[in-house]
């Protein structure tokens, strides 16, 4: 199929292969390393648990994303979704969040490379305190001077870059999971200490800090690269669906194996000192403890392979959630800019520039894993919300990827995303609140210095519902208990499984059904969605130029 020019320079030449490898590239990262070591320290064997409940969530989420990215593939497109549906001010908010989590995970991907770098060489590359060195500055920014680099190689070398380290990265997951079960696999470990020792509790809490759901973000990048993937009403759902698979199969396989290769000794004070041992990584320490010295060699050589695949691919997708900030008028239209080969070359360097602010002295990634996945459940509820919209806005636009019954799962959708940002917990949350009023104040001093034709319409009427939303579930979580089970958070008033549970899903279904009463009107929505023109959908497929007909 040859190359067609789709947003403003950027070239649909991502196939249905390579969109799939880039979902799965960005998925697999640091988190394959550690999740399944501390999702057992927070809930036991019932660990494996957290990771159906993590999948039955996602699945719901994933769904939601096929329909919406199929219609409208768009540079970085769950980031503008509500920009579409409902204006600037929400739009901006969920875009923020996704350029917030995109720009961070590039960085802390390199610290997990330098990590694990540090266990096998003489170099000195971290303080005690588990900040950089000044040595560990410059090899870290060298890290993502080299991610940037591969990126404006353009987008046809990067589809050759992901399929190689996809490939790697898959098999020396699976040869992992196949070595260590057969050198030790003993069941008792399941059960001698209660399979649940802390409770449904527990395993709720290693669904959002425990890095289950840590360990899947980046399934929606194959969504961020709409814009530049061949058929994208086929690929995307396809990439969607087909990257959560194959790395749920590798995650359990993961948990199995580390929990059943456990010696009884390693467990002796209970699971939540399991981890705290450990310096080199769980699985390097296992090969390396069963005598599988060739398997800890290939870990650690995938501790800078999986990281830095991750790296190359945040990099990637955060470029396009800067160009499509630009395009919908939020930040300086300069981001918007593409070479004659389809990369937007200061959105890549804009990633640079806050990679290296966030390799500052901040918390390691394993201290910003909550962080991430709330602020990631954050961007991921927005999708529902727009799915929901879109169907009575444009209700007779084709979708080439249709969910039935969107009724049921948009708003399922977007409660599923809501509690993970309440299982997260307030002691994490009230950062990302903090984040998000960040976010407004850069955003208002960008419309100060802009010209008065360049200023979008705030849309306030269609945006109120994003401030009952952000308030509503500050308190809800403040007034949990949700947390690690032995440091809760916040004041305990909701008490857990019921109280808070029923009051988080009661408040996200009113709060949906608010966000769809208050949608742009039609018109409206109609002149801020992409054009035809734009999408140039190699499908066929029409989007918001469509004439309006009933509401479904």
């Amino acid at each position: 199929m040859s190359t067609e020019v789709a947003e403003y320079g950027l070239k649909r030449q991502l196939s249905r292969l390579n969109i799939l490898q880039i979902a799965i590239n960005s998925i697999i990262g640091t988190g394959w390393m550690f999740s399944a070591m501390i999702a057992a320290s927070i809930a036991g064997p019932s660990a494996l648990l957290a990771w159906f409940v993590a999948i039955a969530i996602l699945v719901l989420i994933a769904f939601n994303h096929a329909e919406v990215g199929a219609m409208f593939s768009v540079a970085g497109g769950s980031a503008r979704f509500v920009h579409y549906s409902h204006g600037t001010l929400a739009g901006f908010g969920i875009g923020w969040m996704a350029w917030i989590y995109g720009a961070a995970t590039a960085p802390i991907e390199v610290q997990g490379v330098l990590s694990y770098a540090e266990g096998y060489t003489n170099l000195n590359l971290f303080h005690v305190d588990g900040t950089l060195t000044p040595l560990g500055y410059v090899v870290a920014t060298g890290l993502l001077a080299l991610f940037v680099v591969i990126n404006l190689f353009a987008v046809k070398a990067l589809g050759r870059v992901h399929s190689a380290i996809t490939w790697w990265k898959v098999g020396t997951i699976a040869l992992v999971i196949v070595t260590i079960l057969f050198a030790r696999f003993q069941p008792s470990n399941f059960h001698t200490h209660g399979f649940a020792p802390y409770g449904f509790h527990g395993v709720l809490a290693a669904v959002a800090i425990g890095g289950i759901v840590f360990a899947y973000t980046g399934f929606e990048q194959a969504v961020q690269l709409g814009a530049e993937t061949k058929n994208p009403g086929r690929n995307i759902p396809f990439a969607l669906l087909g990257s959560l698979v194959v790395c749920s199969i590798l995650y359990i396989g993961l948990q199995i194996a580390y929990i059943g290769a456990l010696s009884p000794g390693k467990l002796a004070h209970g699971w939540d000192r399991t981890g705290v041992d450990v310096t080199t990584g769980p699985f390097a320490a296992l090969a390396t403890s069963l005598g599988l010295g060739l398997i800890a060699v290939i870990v650690y050589i995938d501790s800078v392979v999986s990281p830095s695949g991750n790296g190359i691919a945040y990099i990637t997708s955060t470029a396009r959630v800067t160009y499509g900030m630009g395009r919908n008028r939020y930040i300086p239209g300069a981001v918007t800019r593409v070479d004659r080969r389809g990369v937007p070359v200061i959105g890549v360097i804009v990633s640079f520039v806050v990679g290296l602010l966030c390799l500052l002295p901040f918390p390691s990634w394993q201290s910003l894993l909550g962080f991430l996945t709330s602020a990631t459940a954050m961007l991921w509820a927005g999708v529902p919300v727009a799915l929901g919209s879109f169907r009575r806005s444009f209700p007779d636009a084709a979708r080439p990827f249709r969910l039935r019954p969107a009724g049921l799962w948009a708003p399922l959708g977007f409660a599923a995303a809501n509690l993970l940002i309440y299982w997260t917990g307030w002691a994490t949350n009230w950062k990302v609140f903090v984040a998000i009023a960040l976010g407004y104040a850069v955003f208002f001093v960008n419309r100060a210095f802009q010209q008065a034709e360049d200023r979008p319409d705030l849309d306030l009427r269609s945006s109120w519902w994003v401030w009952v939303w952000i308030l509503g579930t500050a308190a809800i979580s403040y007034m949990g208990t949700f947390g690690q089970a032995s440091h809760p958070s916040g004041l305990g008033y909701l008490s857990f499984p019921y109280w808070d549970t029923a009051v988080m899903v009661a408040f996200s279904l009113a709060v949906y059904h608010l966000a769809i009463a208050t949608r742009l009107p039609t018109e409206k929505a109609r002149q801020y969605a992409p054009s035809d023109d734009e999408l140039n959908l190699t499908s066929g497929v029409t989007g918001a130029n469509t004439p309006a007909g009933r509401e479904t």
